[in-house]
């Protein structure tokens, strides 16, 4: 798996002409600056590692390449995350902030979970460790948040369900989280930065 991350500030005006007409037409009817740029950087990236594929969305809004390329792109505060694997992926980016960590949690988060934040001396990391995993894992299995939340537990590094065993590793830097989750091969060693 290689994980790549793009800034959104090196996103320019001209770049919306670079990206896939559908992609194009995302970005224009977002009506935030920030948004259209984290739209526009996600089709970068698609068009950098896909290459000329066309990408529609599943049923639960997973973006997915028509040539079966396993990949998955997350967004949070200045960062834009790509994920491409030899295997299904899923992949989430959290900025840290302040956020009633147990009162959330207790609405997605398993009893197992909700231990580990309960017990942890950073409450607020926790959250997000398990939050980024949670996001992940559900994105890998196709389903996102149309699954209940709690019916994945995260808080371990793997998950097993229906005979498939789905992997969980976390990265930090600055203020974010970020976790990625496979169904096989390697987690990337490090996250690479993509200037544009």
């Amino acid at each position: 798996m290689r994980l790549y991350l793009a800034s959104i500030s090196d996103v320019k005006p001209a770049h919306i002409k670079m990206i896939r007409p559908e992609r194009k037409k995302k970005a224009e009817r977002y009506r935030r600056e920030d948004d259209q740029k984290r739209c526009v950087l996600g089709g970068l990236l698609m068009r950098d590692f896909l290459g000329d594929v066309r990408v529609f969305e599943n049923e639960n809004g997973k973006p997915v390449a028509e040539n079966g390329a396993c990949f998955n792109l997350s967004h949070s505060g200045d960062y834009v995350l790509f994920a491409i694997g030899e295997f299904q992926v899923g992949c989430d980016i959290e900025r840290l902030k302040a956020v009633p960590c147990e009162k959330m949690g207790r609405v997605v988060f398993c009893e197992n979970e909700m231990n580990k934040i309960k017990n942890s001396p950073d409450k607020t990391g926790e959250f997000f460790r398990l939050w980024t995993k949670k996001e992940a894992l559900l994105k890998c299995m196709g389903e996102g948040f149309h699954r209940p939340a709690k019916s994945v537990d995260v808080s371990g590094d793997r998950f097993e369900e229906n005979g498939l065993v789905y992997r969980l590793k976390t990265y930090e830097f600055s203020d974010y989280i970020i976790s990625v989750c496979t169904l096989g091969g390697e987690f990337a060693d490090e996250l690479e930065f993509i200037r544009y």
